[in-house]
């Protein structure tokens, strides 16, 4: 059961990237598979992302720009589990498309392989216990550091796009630097984690699919669990029941504590906040949310895509998990949009889509 629930919860299957072992320092011309390239296509240079005694592989990618001009740049920060620098889930690897899509609207982004991909088990440091700072913060906070080092990036132009779990903490690392122009949310949860996946199983039930009966077997067991876990601390916590998704009590209590909307509203830079109306990993309901706890904040901006999926996919009806396995881009109208707030030119409500 746990590990099922697990499944439910993370969002990418992971695939190791074709160029994991490139040399670093290396630059080697890179071409999209989900958008016509032109002939000046963007550079990657392999880089080493260093936090504490962790090397995680990492790309810069460029776009062509005139000679000695710095760039703007945009760290990508990846959804929940083990996932690689392009958030891989078969033919599918979003970051990659967002990297190379923003390259060709002159913006650099730099994305790298999740410490829980590269070490697994070993994840943790000494002293220090799992939970959203050793799974998440801690490398998105050296990456920003790497950049701001970088010559050929813009340092008072470093932004930070974070993808669902990625999105939910984007304000907790925000709020840890002053190097950051602004915050791109992209499917953020605001939510308890425990809601959202009691509703990822709940819909999932309602599908279709083989497993759907073996799913509603399963909700009021981990109703239980996830009820439960909500009173870690408390006298009412029960501790002969299993914590729900194998996750420790320490991850779980920073899931209780962390109010990602009340950290944003406490933020002085921009933010964005992206959502795509078929998500049923993070929903309108979040999106809702974000609009109603940034509704006084004069630098917010919100977007929801109608035909988008929890991928940025385009398609039709209910979002189901198969989605995820048929090739498809992030759209393009969602680059253009986060150029925009990027640059400065977002407007505050979409105009002629």
């Amino acid at each position: 059961m746990k590990h099922a629930f697990l499944t439910i919860l993370c969002c990418w299957a992971i695939v190791l990237p074709g160029n994991a072992n490139a040399e670093e320092g290396k630059s080697a011309a890179c071409l999209s598979p989900t958008e016509k390239m032109t002939a000046d296509q963007p550079t990657e240079i392999a880089l080493t992302l260093r936090t504490d005694s962790f090397r995680l592989p990492a790309l810069l990618t460029l776009p062509v720009v005139a000679s000695q001009r710095k760039v703007p740049c945009v760290v990508l920060v990846h959804g929940s589990g083990p996932n690689d620098r392009d958030e891989t889930i078969g033919p599918n690897k979003p970051f990659r498309d967002i990297a190379y899509g923003l390259a060709q609207r002159g913006i650099a982004t730099l994305r790298y392989d999740k410490r829980t991909l590269v070490y697994k088990a070993a994840s943790v440091p000494a002293g220090r216990e799992l939970d959203y700072d050793t799974e998440v913060t801690d490398d998105a906070l050296g990456a920003i550091e790497l950049l701001a080092a970088r010559p050929e990036i813009a340092s008072d132009s470093i932004f930070l796009l974070g993808h669902s779990l990625g999105g939910t903490l984007a304000p907790r690392i925000a709020a840890r630097t002053s190097r950051l122009s602004g915050v791109i949310i992209v499917a953020g949860l605001v939510r308890h984690m425990g809601d959202a996946v009691m509703d990822q199983v709940r819909y999932l039930s309602t599908l279709d699919t083989p497993n759907a009966e073996s799913l509603k077997a399963q909700i009021p067991v981990l109703e239980r669990l996830i009820a439960n876990v909500k009173l870690l601390g408390s006298y009412g916590f029960d501790d002969t029941l299993p914590l729900p998704l194998g996750l420790p009590a320490s991850y779980w209590k920073m899931v209780n504590d962390y109010r990602p909307a009340a950290v944003a509203a406490t933020l002085s830079v921009p933010i964005l906040v992206v959502q795509g109306e078929r998500d049923y990993q993070v929903t309108t309901i979040d999106y809702a949310l974000w609009q109603t706890s940034l509704a006084f904040y004069p630098m917010a901006r919100f977007r929801l895509y109608p035909r988008l999926n929890h991928l940025l996919q385009e398609g039709e009806g209910k979002s189901v998990p198969s989605e995820y396995e048929t090739p498809a881009p992030v759209a393009a109208y969602v680059l253009d949009d986060m150029a925009a707030f990027i640059r400065g030119v977002l407007p505050a409500r979409p105009v002629g889509r």
